[in-house]
């Protein structure tokens, strides 16, 4: 199911990603040289060097981005073990991100090694951006297994090189096809857990869900006025679809009916 953490992680990762792609798209302005300071923008830019500032400044938006992209999945995974299906989910009291990754991957029974493998570089390569000193890497084992995927990156992931990816993740220099592929890879991570997450099976598990939400009061004057007018489903559907849609089919089938 599409949980609201998902919901929340898809749009602000898709506001990076489109970020990155306009500071690229200006980037290529100032490297090529037909990039001008407006009259109006009071700054001073006057680079001896377009190629090399705009370079810069394109490498300064990537890691930008994967540290980014790394505070996401970490504020998502937070909400994931904070949700009321998921109080068996048991993760690392003072573990690092990365030991959260794999905790949260087994639990729901995530197996596809060439995501678990994409996420942990992000957070691994947020670490070595952050930290100038942090050897933050995957295991050797960890390695053979992200090139063993070669082909299916390649295939995945525009002709992805993973190989090539691990040699600028060690001289802590990524290019967009590296960032790109990555911040895909934790993606479609994030969805794999979403859609392994349990839906309600009970008018509790409904109800444990709305208070968690915090729309107990909103549902209950929803329901209330849209049944003084005759019209409780229409209000209900509508109010639900809003505010928590995956709750919609699971709230008319265990909650709505028994009412």
């Amino acid at each position: 199911m599409q949980t609201p953490a998902l919901r929340q992680f898809l749009e602000e990762v898709g506001k990076v990603v489109h970020h990155l792609n306009s500071i690229a798209v200006g980037l290529s302005a100032v490297e090529r040289g037909v990039a001008k300071k407006p009259t109006g923008l009071d700054i001073s830019w006057n680079p001896a060097d377009a190629v090399a500032s705009g370079r810069q400044a394109r490498a300064f938006a990537l890691r930008s981005a994967i540290v980014m992209v790394s505070e996401l999945l970490g504020e998502y995974i937070a909400q994931v073990a904070s949700f009321p299906s998921c109080n068996d989910l048991v993760l690392p009291v003072k573990g690092e991100r990365d030991q959260k990754i794999e905790a949260i991957a087994a639990f729901f029974s995530v197996t596809d090694a060439e995501l678990i493998l994409g996420a942990l570089l992000i957070v691994h390569w947020r670490n070595r951006i952050i930290h100038r000193r942090s050897k933050a890497d995957l295991t050797k084992a960890q390695r053979e297994k992200f090139i063993s995927c070669k082909e299916f990156l390649g295939r995945s992931y525009k002709n992805l090189d993973p190989t090539l990816l691990l040699k600028h993740f060690d001289s802590n220099s990524p290019t967009l096809k590296d960032t790109s592929s990555l911040v895909a890879m934790t993606i479609n991570l994030v969805k794999a857990v979403d859609g392994a997450i349990r839906e309600p099976s009970s008018k509790q598990e409904v109800m444990e869900w709305i208070a968690f939400l915090e729309l107990e009061d909103q549902l209950d004057r929803v329901n209330r006025i849209s049944s003084a007018k005759g019209k409780s489903t229409v209000g209900l559907k509508s109010f639900l679809s809003t505010h928590c849609p995956f709750l919609t089919g699971p709230y008319f089938t265990y909650v709505a009916n028994e009412a």
